[in-house]
């Protein structure tokens, strides 16, 4: 068994035992879970696990942001970011399968309570392994349930490749808004017509990026945004984590992380480093991109889906 493989086994240990006193456990979300009626098969309260879906809200009584744009998907298959026409079946495929560990933890299907579980980091090693692609393509993937919807934040502020292609650079954005207390998280919010996909821009750049992502604002805006939408998964794509400290800082504010690995790129130090340095306290996925297979496989049962994904020619960013 290769170093990849052990460190993959201790995540699936570190989350596949004893999940009940798993730490991050929010008691507060537990009471409102449970005063909402969350009833185990017996009948009394379930601890905060739920059985479905359906008791979180959905969205169709979310207030709409208050600024729209309609987005070209030609420009997104162009850059990158979307499947061509050949592609785009066995890519939806695959990500159906892997949001549903992802969903499950993000509103509680059959686990404990998470804090900020909806809240999702999507990380990498290093650049150029296709973060920017899955973390999209996983909103889409969500925001196709029937009763859920995703919201996309671009915190890759370094290279804001979400808010580049959709024309949102110069928009009023994360960063604007943990610079000025008048910014309102409601200013921030781009609607799309992309599967309804709530978009957060990454906003100016600003030499303190990595001090303004490790403030209390920052903390009281994932806070915010998983209250103000829980219904929908957020999706948060941030900078790599071996190149930049602004993903490291990222990483503390988030309620799960999917780790994004290059198949036959990212070297087993590279990703055996990210693990060790993230907490294992939170759930932690990753998804095998740009595999020239497609043969699926997951280690453990709640905290760690090890899969294939995309191949090769698209899914790069």
């Amino acid at each position: 068994m290769g170093k990849l493989q052990k460190a993959l086994g201790m995540l699936r240990n570190d989350h596949g035992n004893d999940t009940a006193k798993r730490p991050g456990i929010d008691h507060n979300v537990r009471h409102k879970l449970e005063s909402r009626g969350a009833q185990s098969p017996a009948g009394g309260p379930r601890a905060g696990v739920r059985k479905n879906y359906a008791i979180a809200p959905g969205v169709e009584n979310e207030k709409p942001a208050g600024f729209s744009i309609n987005i070209d998907r030609d420009d997104l298959v162009n850059e990158g970011l979307l499947p061509n026409a050949s592609n785009l079946e066995v890519v939806a495929h695959q990500f159906r399968r892997i949001k549903r560990p992802v969903l499950n933890i993000a509103f509680g299907v059959g686990v404990p309570e998470v804090r900020a579980a909806n809240v999702i980091m999507m990380a990498s090693a290093l650049s150029k392994s296709g973060k920017t692609f899955c973390a999209l393509n996983l909103a889409m993937s969500i925001a196709r349930e029937r009763d859920l919807g995703a919201v996309l934040v671009d915190a890759d502020v370094l290279k804001p490749n979400i808010s580049r292609v959709l024309g949102l650079e110069n928009r009023v954005g994360l960063i604007d808004y943990l610079l000025k207390p008048d910014v309102d998280i409601e200013d921030i919010l781009v609607g799309t017509d992309l599967q309804d996909i709530v978009i957060v821009p990454a906003g100016r750049h600003h030499d303190e990026a990595t001090e303004l992502l490790a403030s209390i604002r920052m903390q009281a805006f994932i806070s915010q945004l998983s209250e103000r939408f829980p219904g929908r998964a957020i999706i948060v794509d941030t900078p790599p984590l071996l190149i930049t400290n602004e993903a490291q800082v990222l990483a503390e504010h988030m309620g799960q992380i999917v780790l994004v690995i290059e198949a036959g790129v990212s070297t087993q130090d590279s990703v055996i480093q990210v693990l060790d340095s993230l907490n294992r306290s939170k759930p932690i996925n990753a998804i095998l991109n740009k595999a020239r297979d497609t043969a699926f496989g997951q280690y453990g049962s709640g905290g760690y889906g090890y899969y294939s994904a995309p191949k090769r020619g698209y899914g790069h960013e």
